[in-house]
């Protein structure tokens, strides 16, 4: 993952947690070989209101 607005890696191995805080800008990526399956619990934002950020790779 790439957490923060100003990007840093952030290596989850399998089966790993991550905790994230409402409103941090995030985006995930698979830099290994294996199929990346996330599963990704929250609740909805409070404002319907999403930013596209650039590609951190």
């Amino acid at each position: 993952m790439y957490l923060g607005d100003h990007p840093e890696r952030q290596d989850v191995p399998t089966g790993g947690l991550v905790h994230v805080e409402p409103g941090t800008p995030l985006q995930t990526a698979n830099h290994g070989d294996e199929d990346l399956v996330p599963y990704i619990y929250g609740t909805p934002p409070e404002r319907e209101q999403a930013e596209i950020l650039d590609s951190a790779l």
